[in-house]
């Protein structure tokens, strides 16, 4: 783990547990138990429904010296999670337009399954179809389900 910049012009330090270099359209989440470790916000790449949405990589790279500004390394991350987002990764079933989406175990999207378990989040709505690996346009509507 390194501190890493979410861009050349962030002041926000975050540990990440993964070197997000290919992962552009994936799910970023925040590691709870690690991040309460760490007394700093863990992100890491989405393992399940269940993880906390935190963002989506847009420039994925390797983990950071935690220089400043570590251009060659620093990371884009879209952490908005209200409005659209064109390039979202969907996963290996691909997503159908107008379908809920939720992260899976690679960090990608797949069409949620329903009912959804208790802890789930719907991370949006697939605003276009997309095949496996393909990128789509996700319109956010974080929902957890509770039990």
């Amino acid at each position: 783990m390194a501190l890493a910049d979410l861009n050349p012009r962030s002041t926000s330090k975050y540990l990440i547990n993964a070197d997000l270099t290919g992962a552009e359209g994936k799910l970023l989440t925040i590691n709870v138990s690690d991040t309460v470790t760490a007394g700093v916000t863990v992100l890491e790449l989405a393992n399940n429904a269940s993880d906390v949405p935190f963002g989506v990589v847009v420039v994925g790279a390797a983990s950071d010296s935690g220089s400043y500004p570590g251009y060659a390394t620093s990371c884009e991350i879209y952490d908005t999670l209200i409005g659209t987002f064109d390039g979202a990764l969907a996963g290996a079933s691909g997503v159908t337009a107008g379908a809920r989406v939720c992260s899976n175990a690679s960090g990608s999207f797949d069409n949620c399954t329903s009912p959804l378990g208790a802890g789930d989040y719907t991370v949006g709505i697939a605003q276009t179809t997309a095949a496996a690996g393909d990128q789509f346009t996700i319109k956010f509507l974080v929902y957890k389900r509770e039990a």
